[in-house]
């Protein structure tokens, strides 16, 4: 058995680590909750765009964003934080998982994610990580290269894989389908007669303008779900790691009081052994 000052020196650590952990997650909650509090705003935006497409019809229209056909783009999200791998993993599996992903061009955002492609031998483009304080600026390159990529004709279709919050400890992967964009091209009741429209770009302007805006938006909303996913996973494994350390505590305290009963007992047979002694050695 251990010393008991070594023991208690290993206690005073997982005490002090315990603490740390509990800061972490402290922190990674009140984040969680500061982001969800914001996630309104998408809502109200998709309203207000909406209206565009109650004016135009765009579904007779011919353009490489409306049609099926082509190679396939797959966007995979993963993260740069740490406790992130088994989620990253989920959503690289799900990804590669697509039909005809082997033959797909993959974007990958997060370096860590790239790395896991690159070693089971998939190239792929790459952005940066997602990062609170830069989502609008990572936003506004992945979708200028998308928009630049759709229209030099790399791929027609794109599928998005990103982690998203089912509740504040649960994450699942979801997909977005981007290209076709049939989401923006669904039949709506029409708000004016097409007569009484005039218009100053062509509809193809229009619809590039408008994808370009609609990326964007599904883009924002989608790192701020996979930056939700992040943090919910981190609080879920440190509140693991805590509950690990809990037990690890109640051990080495139960083994620090058995050692230290131990040396008491010890220090008072040697004291009463060694005043019997000195008692014999006087009579």
């Amino acid at each position: 058995m251990q010393s008991a000052l070594k023991l208690k020196k290993e206690l005073e650590f997982n005490t002090e680590l315990k603490q740390v952990l509990d800061v972490l997650k402290g922190t990674a909650a009140s984040q969680f909750r500061q982001i969800e509090s914001r996630k309104e705003r998408f809502a109200a935006f998709t309203h207000a765009f909406e209206a565009f497409f109650q004016m135009i019809d765009f579904n007779s229209l011919d353009h490489p964003f409306a049609r099926a056909q082509g190679r396939l783009g797959i966007v995979i999200m993963t993260s740069d934080e740490g406790f992130m791998g088994g989620l990253n993993t989920k959503v690289i599996n799900r990804a590669l998982a697509f039909p005809k992903a082997a033959q797909a061009s993959l974007i990958v955002v997060g370096e860590r994610g790239a790395a896991f492609l690159k070693g089971l031998g998939h190239g792929c483009t790459l952005f940066p990580g997602i990062s609170h304080e830069e989502n609008d600026e990572g936003c506004w390159r992945l979708r200028d290269y998308i928009v630049q990529q759709a229209l030099k004709g790399m791929f027609s279709r794109l599928v998005l894989f990103y982690p998203k919050p089912v509740s504040f400890t649960q994450q699942r992967v979801e997909s977005l389908t981007m290209l076709p964009c049939t989401e923006m091209f669904e039949k709506r009741e029409r708000l004016f007669p097409a007569e009484d429209l005039i218009l100053d770009s062509s509809v193809d302007k229009i619809v590039e303008y408008l994808f370009g805006a609609w990326v964007l938006q599904r883009l924002l909303e989608v790192f701020e779900d996979s930056k939700l996913s992040e943090l919910s996973a981190r609080v879920v494994h440190l509140e693991g790691s805590n509950q690990v350390l809990q037990q690890r505590e109640r051990a080495l305290k139960n083994q620090y009081f058995r050692s230290h009963h131990e040396l008491v007992d010890r220090g008072m047979r040697d004291i009463f052994s060694s005043q019997l002694i000195r008692q014999r050695k006087q009579g």
